[in-house]
């Protein structure tokens, strides 16, 4: 939780926003950035778009894409949160991909995006079950928001 209030208070501080699309967490990103008082000053909103049918038709994410890495990619995530970003107007987007399980021989698999000054994705191999998984992910991407704005600004990374 102490992750959830730096971050309010740094886009409160740098007076920006940010908007999540969100896959296998099914809104659980958005639940715990709105568990802190102040989130309103900055988060603009969150779109759950658990099937590649939503994932095509908000963020027109081609289905041959889609099918090929059944939703979960690098690109998949990348174009997530770009898009979000454009759909909510907001200062970032971020996204986040994965197959939570229970079963499957990708379960575990994450992608998180963040798309501000640049676009970063990141690959997590996560182990545990269904909601641990989504836990863990979910407080991932938050550290991934997290780091991202507060780096934005170095010079040099």
């Amino acid at each position: 939780m102490d992750k959830i209030k730096e971050l309010v208070k740094t886009f409160q501080k740098k007076k920006l926003t940010l908007s999540v699309a969100e896959s296998c967490s099914g809104g659980y990103v958005s639940y715990l950035l709105t568990k802190v008082s102040g989130s309103s000053d900055f988060f603009k909103g969150g779109v759950i778009v658990y099937s590649l049918e939503s994932k095509n038709k908000f963020f027109k994410i081609p289905f041959a894409l889609l099918r090929k890495t059944q939703g979960v990619s690098d690109e998949v995530a990348s174009l997530l949160a770009k898009r979000v970003k454009g759909l909510l107007n907001s200062d970032m987007g971020a996204s986040i991909v994965g197959f939570a399980g229970p079963k499957g021989q990708k379960v575990g698999t994450i992608y998180l995006s963040v798309s501000y000054k640049k676009t970063v994705t990141k690959k997590l191999t996560l182990k545990g079950g269904r909601d641990l998984i989504r836990k863990q992910a979910s407080s991932a991407l938050i550290n991934l928001i997290l780091g991202e704005i507060k780096n934005a600004d170095l010079p040099h990374r």
